[in-house]
């Protein structure tokens, strides 16, 4: 298995802790919300949103892709991380094993930075083109802001 790797921070005036409720652990409600030509509808398949549930994740237009099945690996409240591996779905495509998503989110003054760590864990000795990499990096990017400015005028309903 052949492996490639992104890093990215995103700095936010969103407070660490307003952030990681509704950025991570609220996503399944707030990327719906936000972002519907992105994400229409998540669906619980197996567990009960913590640690190894499994959900299914129905894309919108805005992609080629029609799913994604993703495992909940880490949540860690304490530490601000949350890390989840797409483990199936046409978004996989033909090269890719899984697709492994860490967040830590780093408190600032006047904010935080969400840092966000890809590892795209390819099957056997396939590469993935860089310009997919770039891509879903693009949309990654362009979701967090939509989400930002989301949390920015609701911060009154997280709690």
């Amino acid at each position: 298995m052949g492996v490639q790797k992104t890093v990215v921070e995103a700095p936010s005036t969103v407070s660490a802790e307003k952030m990681y409720q509704g950025f991570l652990l609220d996503m399944d409600t707030v990327f719906p919300k936000v972002l519907p030509q992105l994400i229409k509808s998540v669906e619980i398949l197996e567990g009960d949103g913590g640690v190894g549930t499994v959900k299914l994740v129905h894309l919108g237009e805005a992609t080629e892709y029609t799913t994604m099945k993703q495992k909940v690996d880490v949540i860690d409240k304490a530490g601000l991380a949350y890390t989840y591996t797409t483990i199936g779905g046409d978004i996989l495509v033909d090269v890719l094993e899984s697709v492994v998503n860490e967040f830590v989110v780093v408190p600032t003054d006047g904010g935080c930075i969400v840092k966000n760590t890809t590892i795209y864990n390819t099957k056997g000795d396939a590469v993935l083109p860089e310009d997919k990499i770039k891509e879903a990096t693009e949309k990654s990017a362009l979701a967090f802001k939509a989400v930002e400015a989301y949390l920015l005028a609701n911060l009154q309903f997280l709690a």
